[in-house]
């Protein structure tokens, strides 16, 4: 490299001030840089800490993030130089490891200025540090470009490296890059051969458990054999594992240190803390076999080894979440753990904790768990807890949260979610505290009409929780709660009629229905609003109070053939609804059934809008003809458009005979419609389960 001696040499002559980074001037960018390789294990941390959280944030690549890539390769490659492996680790974020192929612009300057001196990546794969080793074996799966070269260096380096932690990276990044080139010369066939051949002379389980997981992954021949796998992790549970770090002796306030601290107390009392990812690994390994995943864990979960337990519920979560099966004896496994947890200390207390983080977002799946979670909830000796109590092993009903609102716990929100009645006193005592938990008015709408006998203690709320405060919604969640009951809700009319006019409050009015004839002029006046959400919910309230369609639709036209471009979907969705109520000449009208015919066959990039036409036109028209098209385009267009397409083809009954390869094709589907790599939405099982429903429904009315 440039100078061999001196890491930083012409670091002074960078003009820093002149670039900037994700919170201002990179004025101490080069501060940071040399703090990289402090003597000061506390001084890193700060200083990689910085690096992550400005001139590389959140995956950012900034011209002061290019300008600091030569000094950090010089770091890389100096001999003795202490952080060189976290450095390392930066610099394959730097360039993308995880997924550089479709890199463009900065991004892709970055991954060249890494990868560019391969040579340099290839020599280090022999240093003398194993954590420098595996960070570049790492680093590699950026090298896209030279991938076949890359392949062929990590094959050949893997019979001489005695490192089991550099010897699974290795395996890693060769079936990363095999993936990714898959079909070229040296590809996924190419290292599935390879892999084959070093699994039959290979004996450390870790190791052993890696290849096979990314045999899998690559189409190698059979699956992960369940029984295999939890041979190999039996074993390595029983043995035990080093720490995946060593326990540091210095604190820093940073995010990293925040992390690493996290990853102590979680390793604190284990015996084998690398093993969770393994279970990981060949958990994910399996892909859509979605049985064997469902074997290997229920299995791991009956394990009388709290470590095992505790591994496999992440691995449980993302199965969960992004894949569709048969849970049901799992989630019955989960109960257990919850039940069993009581009086084990603080690996009891870890592994309901676990548990319940698992089924805190299933909705109606987690009811073969229903009964552990409400005896755990009843038996409970502390109600309320300071965010989460590792050491005690006991459900709470609330969680106290520093400086913010209370929130109903994950188990009580679980146990809400299967729609159990036992869960109702539950939120009624919750409902009550002072210091009301901010989703409790959330949870008991969603028992609908069952929520009635609520009522008073939401009346009572409305008025003495604070109404002037900005960021508390409470009042407007309470509003949702009584417009999800329903009719019975009429008993708090005179509490809502002092209420400030919101979309919870107009829904509410709707759901009443004519018992709220009181509220028309607060309707009358929100319909002529210029906020077209709150304009739009007044009037369809408006209709369903007092019968009186034409003003509704005096609502809709104004919106429909109006400049504002995010109001025609709300506008047609009511236009949809007030279709059977609409007179003859109003169902007729040339001009709204042109527009919506327009709307139908409209380029829309998200589906939404041509949807809702087609829906309404159908409920105007009761000609099912614009239907099919729409549908199929929608569902192609926007996963997220399904449910509501299933919906509208359950209206059509057989008219809808064109969308019965659409929807076998989704039930045969081993992932969730919603299901993503980069994040994962609280309402995402729920929403998933709701689609497979319609569509089953649909079908079924078919046939």
């Amino acid at each position: 490299m440039a100078n061999e001696l001196d890491p930083f040499a012409g670091l002074g002559d960078v003009r820093w001030s002149r670039m900037r980074h994700a919170y201002g001037s990179a004025t101490e960018v080069p501060e940071l840089l040399r703090g990289l390789v402090d003597p000061d294990p506390a001084v890193r941390e700060t200083a990689l800490d910085g690096m992550y959280g400005a001139v590389h944030h959140q995956g950012d690549v900034y011209p002061c993030t290019l300008a600091a890539i030569p000094f950090l390769l010089r770091i890389a490659e100096a001999p003795g130089l202490p952080g060189r492996a976290e450095v390392v680790e930066l610099l394959a974020s730097i360039a993308s490891a995880e997924d550089p192929t479709e890199l463009s612009g900065p991004y892709k300057k970055a991954n060249e200025a890494v990868t560019g001196p391969f040579p340099l990546w290839e020599r280090l794969l022999g240093d003398p540090d194993p954590k420098v080793r595996e960070a570049v074996a790492g680093l590699l799966a950026a090298c896209v470009g030279d991938a076949r070269a890359v392949v062929t260096s990590l094959t050949g380096r893997l019979g001489g490296e005695g490192d089991p932690r550099v010897r699974e990276a290795i395996v890693r990044t060769a079936a990363a890059l095999g993936r990714r080139q898959n079909g070229a010369v040296r590809g996924a066939e190419g290292v599935c051969d390879w892999l084959g051949r070093v699994l039959t002379a290979e004996t450390d389980p870790q190791v052993r458990l890696v290849m096979l997981a990314e045999l899998a992954s690559l189409g190698g021949g059979a699956a992960v054999e369940v029984g295999e796998a939890l041979e190999l992790l039996t074993a390595l549970y029983e043995t035990g594992t080093p720490p995946v770090t060593p326990p540091a002796d210095f604190e820093t306030p940073t995010l990293i240190g925040a992390l690493r601290r996290a990853r102590e107390e979680r390793d604190v009392g284990r015996r084998a803390p690398q093993a969770g990812e393994l279970v990981r690994t060949v958990s994910t390994g399996s892909g859509d076999r979605v049985d064997d995943r469902v074997r290997l864990l229920t299995a791991l979960l009956r394990s009388p080894d709290w470590e095992c337990q505790v591994d496999a519920m992440g691995p449980a979560h993302v199965l969960l979440a992004n894949w569709r099966g048969d849970y049901a004896g799992l989630v019955s496994v989960l109960g257990e753990r919850i039940r069993d947890g009581r009086g084990r200390g603080r690996s009891g207390a870890v592994v309901m904790s676990e548990a319940v983080g698992v089924l805190e977002d299933l909705g109606e799946l987690a009811a073969p768990a229903a009964d552990a979670l409400a005896e755990a909830l009843a038996i409970t000796d502390r109600r309320v807890a300071g965010q989460t109590r590792l050491e005690d092993a006991e459900l709470p009903w609330v969680i106290e949260w520093p400086g913010d609102q209370p929130t109903v716990s994950p188990a009580l929100q679980a146990l809400s979610g299967t729609g159990d009645d036992r869960a109702l006193p539950m939120l009624a005592w919750a409902l009550e505290r002072e210091h009301m938990p901010r989703n409790v008015a959330q949870l008991v709408g969603s028992f609908g009409p069952r929520a009635a006998p609520l009522l008073p203690l939401l009346r009572r709320r409305l008025h003495d929780l604070p109404a002037d405060e900005p960021h508390d919604h409470r009042h407007e969640s309470i509003a949702w709660a009584l417009s999800r009951i329903g009719p019975a809700a009429a008993e708090a009319l005179p509490d809502l009629l002092g209420q400030p006019v919101t979309e919870g409050l107009l829904a509410a009015f709707a759901a009443i229905g004519p018992e709220a004839a009181a509220c028309a002029p607060i309707l009358r006046e929100a319909a002529a609003s210029p906020q077209r959400s709150l304009a739009i919910r007044a009037a369809k309230a408006l209709w369903l109070v007092t019968g009186d369609v034409g003003a509704a639709l005096a609502v809709v036209d104004r919106y429909l053939g109006g400049d504002d471009k995010y109001a025609i979907r709300p506008a047609v969705d009511l236009l949809g609804e007030l279709a059977p109520a609409m007179a003859e000449p109003e169902r007729a009208a040339k001009a709204r059934i042109a527009l919506l015919r327009r709307l139908a066959k409209r380029k829309d990039p998200h589906g939404w809008a041509p949807l809702a036409a087609a829906r309404a036109l159908y409920r105007l028209t009761g000609d099912p003809e614009v239907v099919p098209p729409v549908v199929a385009r929608a569902w192609e267009l926007n996963r997220h458009t399904r449910t509501e397409a299933a919906e509208l083809c359950a209206e059509l009954g057989p008219a809808a005979v064109e969308a019965r390869p659409l929807l076998e094709a989704e039930l045969g589907r081993a992932r969730r419609h919603n299901a993503s790599d980069d994040g994962y939405g609280s309402a995402q099982i729920v929403d998933d389960e709701k689609l497979l429903r319609r569509c089953r429904e649909v079908l079924a009315a078919m046939s």
